[in-house]
């Protein structure tokens, strides 16, 4: 049997050999290499209809939100009845800042597709980035009713609760998000911050022991296990903290400034 690499060498023009391996780049999670097969798919106009949908979608993964909205723009004009192109197109509007753009584009997907709970989240979290929190969590709730295992649900109303400042709140939320999904590094940051302000320092400090093992110079963590030191009184370990919190990009604090020597 002939490889897809063998079939393109012979013919480079065989757009089914360039679709197989983009394919098999793109469900492997290999999406830099996958984006050169659709790309060359797309030069060559073949038919292939969700290509666009695919080049899209891998640059999402690789962060180049502004390439994916083009391309998702593009499969929708081709294809303009696809719930999952208004969600990704959503996606990439709300990476943008396009807040009521990415939630115009979910209700689309909602209207098409209303049992999916990533939509009814991914609207959520949009709405909430604009503070828009009671319509957030309403959107949050719908999703944990579709899919009560959907960790993901759970995290964004927790993260909602949590910045309404309900504590109690945000943490059942976390707590059973972290349930579900105990991989969840962002899940267990905002865990310490809701303990962190109902003075369970000892759990807060676990959370951000969690936090700083998968991503050790996250400044956030560090400023996070800097305040919960600084609360059971280890201030050295705190001042240390702190000035790597600044060093990797966070905020200067006026307060900790001359108390821990930060020039």
């Amino acid at each position: 049997m002939i490889s897809v690499e063998e079939s393109i060498k012979t013919d480079s023009s065989n757009g089914k050999a360039y679709y197989l391996r983009g394919l098999i780049n793109f469900t492997t999670n290999r999406f830099k290499e996958a984006i050169p097969d659709f790309d060359k798919i797309i030069e060559l106009n073949l038919p292939y209809d969700h290509v666009y949908y695919l080049r899209g979608a891998s640059k999402d993964h690789l962060h180049d939100f502004k390439g994916a909205l083009t391309d998702f723009e593009t499969q929708l004009k081709l294809l303009p009845h696809e719930a999952d192109s208004y969600y990704n197109r959503g996606n990439a509007r709300r990476e943008l800042n396009d807040c009521l753009g990415a939630i115009a584009d979910f209700d689309s997907a909602i209207a098409l597709n209303p049992n999916s709970a990533s939509y009814w989240s991914a609207r959520g979290v949009a709405k909430f980035t604009l503070q828009q929190f009671p319509q957030a969590e309403k959107d949050m709730d719908r999703a944990i009713a579709l899919d009560s295992g959907f960790a993901g649900g759970y995290a964004n109303r927790g993260l909602s609760r949590l910045l309404r400042k309900d504590y109690l709140g945000a943490l059942q939320d976390l707590k059973k998000s972290i349930q579900l999904d105990p991989s969840g590094v962002p899940a267990h940051y905002n865990r310490g911050q809701a303990e962190f302000w109902l003075k369970d320092y000892i759990n807060a400090l676990v959370d951000c022991e969690f936090v700083l093992k998968a991503r050790p110079n996250d400044p956030y963590a560090l400023g996070l296990r800097s305040s919960v030191l600084f609360a059971i009184g280890n201030k050295k370990d705190g001042c240390d903290d702190y000035r790597k919190s600044v060093q990797y990009g966070a905020k200067r604090l006026p307060s900790l400034e001359n108390y821990c020597s930060l020039k």
